[in-house]
């Protein structure tokens, strides 16, 4: 079994394609807030046309201190949705 992006679906009985996909990240609150997380949730979703991608947060935001955090974000979430 092949699983393959939604857009490379070929419908051949050995293919499996992700079509819909959403990961919820959880972190700590920063330093000025309460106890409590944060999170962030990516999600993708074809609409019959192409997948658009979804970016928001549980709360009232998502902290980070490095782009490179976010980017390291991205890259999970390309790489987990097949895209």
């Amino acid at each position: 079994m092949e699983i393959i992006p939604f857009e490379h679906m070929d419908y051949t009985d050995d293919t499996v394609c992700i079509d819909d996909c959403s990961i919820e990240y959880v972190q700590s609150n920063d330093c000025t807030e309460e106890d409590g997380a944060q999170a962030l949730t990516i999600s993708c979703r074809n609409n019959g046309v192409d997948r658009f991608i979804n970016i928001k947060t549980g709360s009232e935001g998502w902290s980070i201190n490095s782009t490179d955090d976010l980017v390291k974000l991205i890259e999970d979430f390309k790489k987990r949705a097949s895209m």
